[in-house]
């Protein structure tokens, strides 16, 4: 697994990795293809330009497996601490790892930079995600949660 900065050329990947990760619980809702495809679309561009407006310094990241796109990081790093705005992977690359790999990877870097904390943002209602920074060492900041996200946070000290 190896991650490298995303560039123009990625942005077809990019779309096609929102439509698989989206398309899915969207599909759930019975829109006709057409109508998905629009949704998809809209949502697509919405989430663009939140995470621009509220993480203008987010580096996009490709996570690859031998050369290949099978994922995105969205990553804002500041001196003191570093966000994981946003993580996703193709469905056939999902509990083989490469989550808690990116992960890893990511607190090492940020230890590397004297960063005293990761802190990142998950759906309420994603119990699956939730178990799973719970076991990289996260924990639930509950005074910062809202109806929709609950704030995590690892902290990097020694």
């Amino acid at each position: 697994m190896r991650l490298r900065l995303a560039e123009p050329g990625d942005e077809p990947f990019l779309r096609d990795l929102f439509r698989t990760v989206k398309g899915v619980q969207l599909a759930a809702g019975g829109l006709p293809p057409a109508m998905l495809d629009l949704v998809l679309a809209q949502q697509y561009g919405a989430q663009v330009a939140g995470y621009a407006a509220q993480f203008p310094a987010a580096r996009s990241l490709i996570v690859l497996e031998q050369g290949i796109p099978i994922g995105r990081l969205l990553l804002d790093c500041g001196t003191q601490q570093w966000h994981v705005v946003d993580v996703a992977l193709l469905p056939s690359a999902r509990n083989m790892g490469v989550g808690h790999a990116v992960m890893e990877a990511v607190a090492t870097a940020a230890r590397e930079q004297n960063v005293a904390v990761l802190t990142l943002a998950v759906a309420t209602t994603n119990e699956g995600a939730r178990r799973f920074y719970r076991r990289l060492g996260f924990t639930e900041m509950e005074s910062d949660a809202t109806a929709s996200h609950l704030r995590m946070q690892l902290p990097l000290g020694d």
